[in-house]
């Protein structure tokens, strides 16, 4: 089950060809759109602090992620109030733990899905009159084949290059089931208990029916957010092979 598991992370978190995550990822700009990982953050700071990008845009308003977002922070000793979003935590953090200007920082702190996060964030470049050649996208791992299906398909009239940075692949090491508690782990321990089980299990299942190029799906067969993608066999198998061995119902929020 572990290995069903780790094949969808895998394809969902879909990071850069072999030959290019050699090379240093450089771009103008990074977008790093609201989700529940602070570990993602200093790994966008540390492209800032070597010059490997010039501004990190930090795009997300209150959502589902928001809470576990607070919580992990709060786990490291920052400490932020209800009513800040995502992008809002974010610069704070990064204000205060690296000491970025403001010139650095770009922040969209509204967008809500996945859709907002990419029309906000070029209405937002549109209005300061800013047009990278090149953008790095990085989210939650687990959303970021979703997310730039969505800024490819909204921004599908710029010129923009998008590439993912994905520092991370999340690869379970174990997980068992005791009583009603899941316990997880995984190989990378940054990872440990930043997301709530029953939500991970959401995120996971849910990317998977999302990306699904039927009537329910969010390809042109369903809601038409984003191009068609094809869902390798091996991926539909697993993803099967999981739905068939668990008694748990995701949401599809």
């Amino acid at each position: 089950m572990i290995d069903n598991w780790n094949q969808l992370l895998t394809f969902l978190a879909d990071p850069p060809a072999m030959d290019a995550a050699r090379h240093r990822q450089t771009a103008p700009l990074l977008i790093l759109a609201g989700n529940g990982l602070p570990v993602l953050v200093d790994h966008a700071a540390d492209l800032l602090r070597k010059k490997q990008i010039e501004q990190i845009f930090l795009v997300g308003g209150i959502g589902h992620a928001t809470p576990i977002l607070r919580r992990n922070f709060e786990e490291q000793g920052f400490l932020f109030s209800e009513t800040l979003s995502e992008s809002e935590m974010y610069r704070r953090y990064l204000q205060e733990k690296y000491h970025f200007s403001d010139a650095q920082l770009l922040v969209e702190p509204h967008s809500t899905n996945s859709g907002e996060n990419a029309q906000f964030a070029l209405d937002k470049l549109q209005e300061l009159q800013l047009s990278p050649r090149k953008v790095l996208l990085m989210n939650d791992p687990i959303l970021q084949r979703r997310t730039r299906a969505t800024f490819e398909k909204v921004w599908e009239n710029t010129t923009v290059e998008f590439e993912n940075y994905v520092p991370i692949v999340p690869q379970l090491a174990c997980w068992r089931d005791e009583d009603t508690n899941t316990i997880m782990t995984f190989t990378q321990t940054e990872l440990n208990y930043q997301w709530p089980s029953d939500y991970f299990k959401s995120l996971v299942l849910g990317e998977i029916a999302r990306l699904h190029d039927d009537e329910y799906g969010y390809g042109p067969k369903g809601k038409g957010y984003l191009k068609h993608i094809e869902i390798p066999a091996e991926i539909w198998t697993a993803y099967q092979a999981i739905l068939s061995q668990t008694k748990w119902q995701f949401s599809r929020t």
